[in-house]
Parts: structure tokens; C-alpha cells; sequence
């Protein structure tokens, strides 16, 4: 016996099924898409903070450098020769600046140079990765510290300098700037962050 269909039902009924399976596939597309674009500025984001946390430790590098710096200038009472950009290794101290810094660490401030731009002198250069760093270090103020008159031995100070430093990456435009304050002892035996 030979099965009867009843063709009526099923010609009202055909391509359901293809635009189903299309739409479903159309939805899934778009929910690809929507991922990989999502991935994409992800991404992105990572690569920018990454970027932005290196310059940063680029310019703390250069505190740091800064205080080290100061540290040995005030041991020695001038800035020493292996700092300078022509010793061997080279050191962050460009020599055409030697001058200004040794004022500004021995002398009370009054100079209103700055790291970066037009007319800038810094204090400190430096290339550190892909960064260019350049530093300036100000003296502030100073501090009598136990003997102040002097009477009974050597005057003991606390000297107060602003360090400032300005990481830029020229390939990207990323730049960073930090700046601190040190209290170091005249003597040199110790140079210390300070809150502001």
C-alpha cells in the first residue's frame, strides 16, 4: 500500500526550515563580530595602559637617578666626573649643564628652568627603553638640623630639593611626568623622599 501525503500542508510550508537556519546563522555572525570588536578595544586598552606604566617607570627611573645624583654631589661637594654624559659609561649629567646644576645644588634656588621644551635645560638626560627622559632638580630651601651655630663642629642641614622628570616616547607621543621632593643631609650621608 503506498503512503499518502498530503501535499496541501507541506507546499504552504517549504523554506521554513532554510530561513531558520539562515537567521540563526545571521545572529551568529553578528555576535562574532561583536566579540572580535570587543577583543580588538580590549586589546588596545592593554597596550595603552602597558605603555603608559612604562613611560611612568621610566620617569621615576629618572627620580631616583636624580636622588643619587644629589646624594653623591653633596659627598663629594661637586658634581662627580663619572656623572657627566662624557665619562665612560655615561652618566645622566649633560656636560653643557654642569654649571647650572651645581648652582642649583649647592646654591638656593631662584632658577626657573623645567625639563622639557622650548627653552628647557635639564639637569639630567637619559634614554631609558624607548624614552628619552629629562630631569631638573631645584633646590628649595634648607633646614637647620641640631648644631646651628656651628660652635660645637660641623652645621648639620637638611637640604630640600624638587626633582621633576618627564618620560616621552617620541614613535608613540606617550609622555609621563613625576615629580618628588628629597630632604638630604648636607654631608651627603642621606638623600630621602619626603611627602609634599
Amino acid at each position: 500500500m503506498r503512503e499518502r501525503h498530503n501535499w496541501s500542508q507541506v507546499r504552504g510550508e517549504r523554506g521554513v526550515s532554510l530561513i531558520t537556519v539562515m537567521m540563526v546563522l545571521f545572529i551568529m555572525t553578528l555576535m562574532g563580530i561583536s566579540i572580535l570588536a570587543t577583543t580588538g578595544f580590549e586589546r588596545q586598552i592593554a597596550s595603552s595602559v602597558s605603555s603608559s606604566e612604562a613611560s611612568m617607570a621610566a620617569a621615576e627611573s629618572c627620580v631616583s637617578t636624580g636622588a643619587n645624583v644629589l646624594q653623591q654631589s653633596l659627598q663629594a661637594h661637586v658634581v662627580p666626573a663619572s656623572l657627566l654624559a662624557n665619562a665612560v659609561p655615561p652618566g645622566p649629567v649633560p656636560v653643557a649643564n654642569l654649571a647650572v646644576l651645581s648652582g642649583e645644588i649647592i646654591n638656593d634656588g631662584g632658577n626657573p628652568d623645567f625639563p622639557t621644551g622650548a627653552g628647557s635645560a635639564p639637569n639630567l638626560a637619559m634614554t631609558i627603553g624607548n624614552y628619552q627622559v629629562f630631569g631638573d632638580i631645584d633646590r628649595l630651601y634648607l633646614k637647620c638640623e641640631g648644631n646651628c651655630d656651628g660652635s660645637s663642629g660641623d652645621v648639620q642641614l637638611d637640604i630640600f630639593y624638587q626633582i621633576t622628570c618627564v618620560a616621552q616616547n617620541l614613535a608613540t607621543g606617550i609622555t609621563s611626568q613625576v615629580g618628588a621632593l628629597y630632604a638630604c643631609r648636607n654631608t651627603g650621608s642621606f638623600c630621602q623622599p619626603r611627602p609634599y
